[in-house]
This record gives C-alpha cells, sequence and structure tokens, in this order.
C-alpha cells in the first residue's frame, strides 16, 4: 500500500495545509479540506486517513525514502547517514511556505505535537536499525540507539534553525554537522579505525624544567 498522500502534488498540499493554517485545525472539517485541495470527499479519504496526514503526509515520504536510501546506500555507513539525513531535511523544506505553515499549525496544536513526536520515534527507528546492521561486532549496545536519536536531533535542530531565519541553506549546515556527529562513531563503524588513527606521541624535556617549558615541548611535538 502507498504512503498516505501518495500522488498529491506539493502545490496541492501547501493548499490544504494553508487552509489549516487560515481557517484553524479544529474549525476545519474533513469535508472541506478536500475542497481546498480539489478532491471529491471519498478521494480524500482514499488517500489520507485523517486531517493529521495531509499534513505529514511529506513526512510518510520522506520515512519510505530514508528507508530506501539506507537499504541500497553503497556509501560507507558514517556518509550513507549523513546522505540520507540531509536530504531528508531537504524534502521536508522542498516548498518553504509549507514548511513554514506546517511548523506553526504544529506549534498551536497539541494534537499534532503529539503525532510528530510519533513521527520522530519513526525516524529513530530506522536510523537505529540501520545503525545496528552495519556496526562492529562488539559495538555497546548504546551506539545505536544514542547515535539513532542524535540524527533526529541534529536534524530538528537544522529544521528549526533555518524556520528561525538563522541560515538559509539548512540542508548544507546540516551535513557538517552530522559530519561531525558521525566522526564521533568511527570507531564503531570500521574495523580498523582507532589503530590508523592512533598516534604515539614522545616528547622529551627538562625535568627540572618549568610547567610552560613541559607544555611548549608537548605542544611541539604534536605540531609535527
Amino acid at each position: 500500500m502507498p504512503p498516505h498522500g501518495a500522488g498529491m502534488t506539493p502545490e496541492s498540499s501547501t493548499a490544504a495545509i494553508r487552509h489549516l493554517a487560515e481557517r484553524g485545525y479544529e474549525a476545519t472539517t474533513a469535508e472541506a479540506l478536500a475542497a481546498a485541495v480539489g478532491m471529491s470527499r471519498s478521494t480524500f479519504f482514499r488517500r489520507f486517513g485523517s486531517k493529521d496526514d495531509v499534513i505529514f503526509a511529506d513526512h510518510d515520504h520522506a520515512l519510505a525514502r530514508l528507508e530506501a536510501a539506507l537499504e541500497d546506500t553503497t556509501l560507507t555507513p558514517a556518509d550513507a547517514l549523513v546522505s540520507a539525513t540531509a536530504d531528508v531535511l531537504r524534502l521536508l523544506l522542498r516548498d518553504p511556505e509549507a514548511a513554514r505553515l506546517r511548523f506553526e499549525l504544529m506549534r498551536l496544536t497539541p494534537a499534532l505535537r503529539d503525532r510528530e513526536l510519533v513521527i520522530t520515534h519513526r525516524y529513530e527507528r530506522v536510523f537505529t536499525r540501520y545503525i545496528r546492521e552495519v556496526q562492529q561486532p562488539g559495538a555497546p549496545a548504546w551506539v545505536a540507539s544514542t547515535l539513532g536519536a542524535s540524527l533526529v536531533a541534529a536534524h530538528n535542530a537544522a529544521l528549526r534553525a533555518w524556520l528561525r531565519g538563522r541560515t538559509t541553506d539548512a540542508a548544507a549546515a546540516l551535513t557538517e554537522d552530522l559530519r561531525e556527529l558521525t566522526s564521533l562513531y568511527l570507531r564503531w563503524f570500521t574495523a580498523d579505525h582507532d589503530s590508523s588513527e592512533r598516534r604515539v606521541l614522545v616528547a622529551v624535556y627538562d625535568a627540572t624544567g618549568s610547567p610552560d617549558s613541559v607544555l611548549t615541548a608537548v605542544s611541539e611535538q604534536l605540531r609535527r
């Protein structure tokens, strides 16, 4: 079965969300919403189970794309997570007006915030399942769940920064943040990561020297 909202154009999705924002979520009937997007009542209910599904149709699409991207990727685990997460953000921001209206609706409607929390957990489960499949044997149990939750948190932070006008290229900013985040977990993805990254530092200094001179000697060795 296709996800809710399959076949709905970005224009009709924006029209539906705009209608809800202007008329109020609680005050808008499903019939009125169907008319606003140019659908019959029966067609609307075939494609959407409720008004909520109109608002979250992009998330259903993004989740399906995320699962497909991680399942078929040829990238390294870290690169795959970075690429797929940034792609989710690009999809959700493909229509800036709809993204802003959706955010405003969720801010004003407690029921939608509850649904958003469920969506968040779905993203986390997709990430966590993939990480468990690709992590090295013996990785601690917390690695997959912690990184999965962190990816969602980084995505949401980038989205909020964009909504508040703090960045214009949210996907680029998120990509940079995700590269830094996933670098903290590389030891659990690459068998020889520790040995390839480990350095032995030898610093020679006068044992009678001052603390400052010792620090200077160590610093000079690190720069070599």
